[in-house]
């Protein structure tokens, strides 16, 4: 797991027809992660390189943009751990300050009252913990979860289990927090098993006021007025129509764009996302995929996580937590009409790091599509309204 003004990381060179009457040694299709790090390793090594990318910016779903007293993140986030960590590594490497962001956990009742933040977290970090503990056969991680919690307040904290509103709330808050890690509606749409492994060291690092725009800077050799790669050619507002390959690997493969443009190339790498593989399969490439391929293309579910990013003249909040969580009462929810039903579906707001005004609210899963279709109108003292 929604606002969008960019600073390009390259400049866009135009096709032309000396362009196409080229056979490059690579195209890149997709210029996110994966597609910049294969146009650095390659320019590196002396290739002939056309990146072709369908937005009008680099970095996929990383996208740096300026907003409130410096920048924020409208996609990724952090860097997941610190050990064995390309992405750290290159910062490191470039002399880029890397912060550890707090995650801990201010939580609110309805009633604006504080359960004890020692506890709370305490909670949520043993819940976090359990997940990298499954059981022997697999089960729904909210079911697993919520067991393993119950257990866990018996033992250290036995006085919760007689507050049962307490529970129902705290439950439904980690409900939330596990949707926004896994980009989920319940978190028991997910299973307990899974072959995803973290890196080791602070899973929450911040690029904070550099912004992650700044990895690709480095990947493309752009960063500090860089000179970027003479051997790279970059394209933006590129879309990739059709891709084909040929059986004799003798033979270039040719790419079409919608606006007509071909090229060739002795090999192209694809990194499009999953998202868009499951659009365009079919149409994409000649011949088709493998039946192997198609069939992962098919069956690997995606989720969908959303932010919603505020900014304000002063700082209203407490700067001491970098997290701030809502605990629902049955009540307060009864009051949420069903047009604003996607409010209790936020579990708090997120400190932002690279602007200290502003603060992240995370949506996932359904939520994050009705969030989308709201039409949000400020008036002229800064009260904001949102409709369907």
């Amino acid at each position: 797991m929604l606002v969008r003004t960019v600073i390009f990381l390259a400049l866009a060179v135009f096709g032309s027809s000396t362009d196409e009457m080229q056979v490059y040694d690579t195209i890149i299709v997709g210029m996110g992660a994966a597609g910049c790090t294969a146009a650095s390793v390659l320019c590196k090594a002396g290739k002939k390189v056309l990146a072709l990318e369908a937005q009008n910016r680099v970095g996929g779903r990383v996208n740096t943009v300026p907003f409130g007293s410096g920048v924020v993140e409208l996609g990724a986030e952090w860097i997941h751990g610190d050990h064995n960590s390309r992405v750290y590594d290159l910062a490191i490497q470039n002399n880029v300050t890397i912060l550890s962001q707090d995650v801990s956990f201010q939580v609110f009742r309805s009633d604006g009252t504080m359960p004890d933040k020692k506890m709370i977290n305490d909670l949520v970090n043993y819940a976090l913990e359990s997940v990298d503990d499954p059981p022997e056969e697999p089960e729904p991680l909210g079911q697993y979860l919520t067991r393993r919690l119950m257990e866990y307040m018996a033992l250290k904290y036995p006085s919760l289990l007689e507050d049962k509103d307490f529970i129902d709330q705290f439950l439904h808050f980690m409900d939330l927090v596990v949707n926004n890690y896994e980009a989920s509606n319940s978190w028991n749409d997910i299973t307990t098993h899974s072959k995803y492994m973290d890196l080791k060291g602070d899973l929450h690092l911040s690029w904070h006021k550099n912004g992650y725009k700044t990895l690709f800077e480095i990947l493309l050799n752009t960063y500090r007025d860089g000179p970027g790669y003479p051997n790279l050619n970059l394209q933006l507002e590129k879309e990739v129509t059709k891709i084909t390959y040929p059986q004799d690997p003798a033979q270039d493969v040719e790419v079409t764009c919608k606006d007509g443009s071909t090229y060739k190339a002795r090999n192209v790498i694809v990194t499009v996302s999953l998202g868009v593989l499951k659009e365009s399969y079919e149409t994409l490439f000649a011949p088709q995929l493998p039946s192997s391929k198609i069939e992962s293309i098919d069956n690997i579910t995606i989720g969908v996580v959303g932010k919603i990013i505020l900014d304000f003249e002063k700082i209203w909040w407490d700067t001491s937590s970098g997290l701030h969580g809502f605990l629902w009462s049955d009540e307060a929810a009864k009051e949420i009409s069903y047009e604003d039903r996607w409010m209790r579906r936020i579990e708090g707001f997120e400190l932002k790091m690279g602007s200290n005004t502003s603060i992240c609210l995370w949506t996932a899963g359904d939520a994050t599509i009705l969030v989308s279709m709201l039409h949000i109108s400020c008036a002229w003292d800064g009260k904001c309204s949102m409709t369907f």
